[in-house]
């Protein structure tokens, strides 16, 4: 909701306007120039006047209209507008949200929660002018659209819920259209992507689906599944990226380095057990990894070419190098 169009903030202003005791009994017309100093934006004289509804009903606003004078003023003076008024589904929305928000960033939040949401900016703004926020001071790369995002809010509810999930998944190299029942367990990030990793009733085992190859997703009310959820995270903090590679499980992986890439893996370790078993004077350095092989670490290692040259496993060495003359 636009900041133009947030009823709050003409609550937030008619209530100030109320209050201030050297401009006393405000007409309309001096409550709408409150509301346009307020939002920046001009609201019709209907609008206002459905307002003073609201805060009356909503709010139990004490607002008074002398019809002979044309004004209006408060008949209990210990009335205080909190601006908030949250109820107790605004309240289950923003804790849905802030958990949102700690999962996956703001920018992604749905719209559902916006109402409840813009409840509390009301507030916020109070404390912080709306001038403070006309200054950009950060940027970041906001996430495209793809398919199968739309169904991000679904699979977040079957997870907490724990309902099972009927989906029509396509194959990609198969080019094919299967429908299945999952118990979706996680959802998981990477490289600005979104996949569910859920229990597959077709495959008796815990499989991860792409987001893009997801159709038709539809709540089933059934007895879910198993609860993995330990087993999954423990899975995802021992690989880089989401598809394993062949059933290796958990490797020694170690590559040597060019100085001109001893930089790059210092201020940016491909995973938290990255280490350092040497760094020569020269700039040369032997790097050493603990991860279950993934498709994602194999295009990664290729992409640098002839910087780093795998040591170990030969396996992993002979597959990097046949997909980089490849």
């Amino acid at each position: 909701m636009p900041v133009t169009k947030n009823p709050y903030l003409r609550y937030k202003a008619i209530d100030d306007r109320l209050r201030n005791r050297q401009r006393h009994l405000p007409t309309i017309l001096d409550l709408i120039d409150a509301c346009t100093r307020a939002t920046e934006h001009e609201p019709s004289l209907d609008t206002v006047v459905k307002d003073i509804k609201n805060m009356r009903k909503s709010f139990q606003a004490p607002i008074k209209y002398c019809r002979s004078k044309g004004v209006y003023e408060y008949t209990d003076d210990a009335y205080r507008f909190d601006g908030v008024g949250l109820m107790e589904q605004d309240i289950d929305s923003i804790k849905n949200a802030i958990e949102l928000i700690q999962s996956i960033g703001s920018s992604r939040v749905s719209d559902q929660f916006e109402h409840a949401m813009e409840k509390v900016l009301t507030a916020y703004r109070e404390k912080f002018p709306q001038g403070n926020f006309k200054r950009q001071i950060i940027q970041t790369d906001a996430p495209r659209d793809f398919r199968g995002f739309e169904h991000f809010e679904l699979f977040f509810r079957a997870i907490k819920d724990r309902i099972p999930v009927s989906i029509v998944h396509y194959s990609y190299s198969k080019q094919v259209f299967t429908s299945r029942v999952i118990h979706p367990i996680l959802l998981k990030e990477f490289d600005n992507r979104w996949y569910v990793v859920a229990y597959s009733e077709e495959h008796n085992q815990i499989r991860t689906f792409g987001f893009d190859r997801i159709n038709e997703p539809v709540l089933v009310y059934g007895d879910f599944i198993g609860d993995q959820s330990p087993e999954v995270t423990s899975f995802f903090k021992d690989i880089y990226g989401i598809y394993p590679f062949g059933d290796y499980g958990l490797q020694q992986i170690i590559f040597d380095t060019i100085p001109q890439e001893l930089a790059y893996f210092r201020s940016f370790p491909i995973h938290e057990s990255q280490k350092f078993v040497f760094v020569h004077n020269t700039g040369h350095a032997r790097i050493e990894l603990n991860l279950i092989p993934s498709y994602e670490l194999i295009r990664l290692l290729r992409s640098f070419g002839s910087s780093i040259r795998i040591v170990e496993p030969k396996w992993l060495r002979q597959e990097v190098t046949e997909n980089f003359k490849r």
